[in-house]
């Protein structure tokens, strides 16, 4: 969960299938963390950390119940998570997700509409957000399908909330997207573009003033992002991946790109990652993106990821990274080994 990128990528860590009306659920996620950086020495540092989510839900007919719990213990102490750009406790135990969805789904339609504590159902980048960040607020999407199943979705994804994150600060985020997913059998063809908008209460750290902004005013960034994927559905399948946003307001961009080959759902077989991300000054939302990239703004970079699926949903993965910081131009290396139990 912690290792896998979330750029356009819709992983169902949650089974929805349920045998019974009370479904529990749990995942585990142990890492190991390791940052050098040779200009300042002492942000360099290296940390082990523990990570369960549990999950109970309730499935009717058209009525889902979703309540669950994130415990995590580390090396470092939560003192360490502002100066370290984290956007979870790295120690402690609170509410991970406690929602409600209503759903159907006809021959040709389907919606859903989900009101409490949850994830964000949007497809974005880790450049845009971090997937394991939660608001408190509706999500919801409506779409269209054809019977034959060329067209898997034609539709639109909305998202809007209070977001919870270390840094407080009430942030509060209006977002929605058209998407489209078409399937042809051996490829596989997505494309994605929308308006995120991001408020927030000007503080330290990721919530600096944005530039020419009143420093006492609540800030509100505007950004305009969109997003395309191509998979080739084969014995090894390969997957490009293509993502952008702007800020309206300066007109600066951020981009991400990313190569895949292989699945982490076949047992024993590997799959591998390239990702080159490159932040503006204020070219994405960055008090809600990634905290995988140490540099959340004004830096470029390469990614590589190698995981291993392994028997009873144990995925092992080796993560390394090397970000530049515009204006320094001096270079920061992250390794991470992350060994995760899903559900």
């Amino acid at each position: 969960m912690v290792a896998a990128l979330a750029f356009g990528q819709e992983a169902a860590p949650f089974p929805q299938e349920a045998s019974s009306p009370w479904q529990p659920a749990w995942e585990v996620t142990l890492r190991a963390d390791q940052l050098v950086d040779p200009v300042e020495s002492a942000d360099s540092f290296r940390r082990v950390n523990g990570q369960l989510r549990l999950r109970w839900s309730w499935e009717g007919e058209a009525l889902r119940f979703v309540i669950g719990t994130r415990s995590a213990v580390g090396s470092d102490g939560n003192q360490f998570n502002a100066p370290r750009w984290d956007q979870q406790p790295s120690n402690g135990t609170q509410m991970d997700v406690a929602h409600g969805d209503l759903s159907w789904v006809t021959e040709r339609t389907f919606g859903s509409l989900k009101v409490g504590l949850q994830e964000n159902g949007l497809l974005s980048s880790q450049a845009l957000w971090d997937r394991n960040l939660r608001f408190l607020g509706a999500g919801g999407l409506v779409g269209l399908r054809s019977q034959d199943g060329l067209l898997q979705e034609a539709g639109i994804r909305v998202a809007t909330g209070r977001v919870r994150n270390v840094l407080g600060g009430k942030g509060d985020l209006v977002a929605g997207q058209l998407v489209l997913k078409v399937d042809t059998g051996p490829w596989s063809w997505t494309a994605h573009a929308g308006r995120w908008d991001l408020s927030w209460d000007p503080g330290d750290e990721r919530l600096r003033r944005l530039p020419g902004h009143d420093p006492l005013a609540r800030q509100r960034m505007r950004v305009d992002a969109g997003g395309a994927s191509v998979k080739w559905n084969t014995v090894l399948p390969w997957e490009a991946r293509w993502f952008q946003a702007k800020n309206r307001e300066s007109g600066e961009d951020s981009e991400e790109v990313q190569i895949t080959a292989g699945s982490r759902e076949r047992i024993y077989w590997p799959q591998l990652s390239f990702t080159w991300q490159r932040l503006a000054s204020t070219g994405t939302l960055y008090p809600v993106n990634g905290d995988e990239w140490w540099f959340y703004r004004r830096a470029r970079g390469p990614r590589f990821d190698a995981s291993l699926p392994l028997p009873s949903q144990w995925v092992v993965s080796l993560v390394y990274l090397r970000q530049t910081f515009d204006g320094d131009d001096y270079q920061v290396t992250r390794k991470m080994l992350v060994l995760t139990k899903r559900f």
